[in-house]
């Protein structure tokens, strides 16, 4: 028996979607409460990688949107490290410190100084 049909290899093998299946995922997913995490264009990736670089540089703070499955996240704080291996970084907030994956970033906005 070939490799293909082995296991669930017909389904694997085959990366095309009809529209309606992909409704219909679409559908289930809201139906359960899930949101998709939207895809950032280059610019707007370009654009969060910028505000968070001066956050850190200019040690700012930076409202970071962060995905969720169920819901968006927002953080405020000031960006204290940035670790490009492992591709996240810390963001220090009034109550403590989280480390965010780049992955996770949806938006990221400099507040204004006052």
């Amino acid at each position: 028996m070939s490799i293909k049909l082995s296991g669930n290899g017909r389904w694997e093998s085959s990366r095309m979607m009809l529209p309606q299946h992909k409704e219909g995922i679409n559908h289930r997913l809201n139906k359960i409460g899930l949101k998709r995490k939207p895809e950032l264009h280059e610019d707007e990736l370009q654009i969060v990688m910028e505000n968070i670089g001066i956050s850190f540089k200019r040690k700012t703070e930076i409202c970071v949107t962060i995905y969720g499955e169920y819901e968006l996240q927002d953080l405020i704080g000031v960006v204290t490290s940035i670790n490009p291996y492992r591709q996240n970084f810390k963001i220090e907030l009034v109550d403590g410190f989280e480390f965010i994956d780049f992955a996770e970033v949806i938006k990221a906005d400099l507040r204004e100084e006052n």
